[in-house]
């Protein structure tokens, strides 16, 4: 029997916005005033929470994309993973949707995302009802 396959995928500007009275996070003129007001993002502190807890999360075998979009966030837990692709730089909902089909390319079996609606969408958009997705909301 093959481990589990999950595939990890961070909106890494998630609740920039939010937390400091902004709607939503999507958009550079958002984010940029949302960090000039001290906003936070929270996408990858909260998976760390969750998986910090998770006993199992040892034995599946982790499918990310690079940098803060998941990388990191499984290198900080030294969970061993493959990336399989980096954003060009900025991230945006392009990165997203090229993640999250990588994932569905490689036959995950849950594909584990932190973000908000906007990101809950572009994953949806690619993977539709194929695979179980668990949302980490983020937003």
């Amino acid at each position: 029997m093959r481990p589990l396959r999950f595939g990890l995928l961070i909106n890494p500007v998630a609740g920039v916005g939010g937390t400091v009275a902004l709607k939503g996070s999507d958009g550079q003129s958002v984010q940029e005033e949302a960090l000039a007001r001290g906003g936070v993002p929270r996408g990858e502190e909260r998976v760390r929470r969750a998986l910090a807890v998770s006993e199992r999360a040892a034995d599946v075998h982790w499918l990310t994309w690079g940098g803060r979009m998941g990388e990191a966030v499984l290198a900080a837990l030294e969970l061993p993973h493959v990336v399989l692709g980096r954003p060009g730089g900025a991230t945006d909902a392009l990165d997203t949707r090229t993640a999250a089909q990588a994932m569905l390319d490689q036959g995950v079996d849950l594909l584990i995302f932190a973000g908000g609606d906007g990101t809950a969408r572009d994953v949806h958009s690619v993977v539709g009802q194929t695979l179980p997705v668990l949302g980490i909301p983020a937003g």
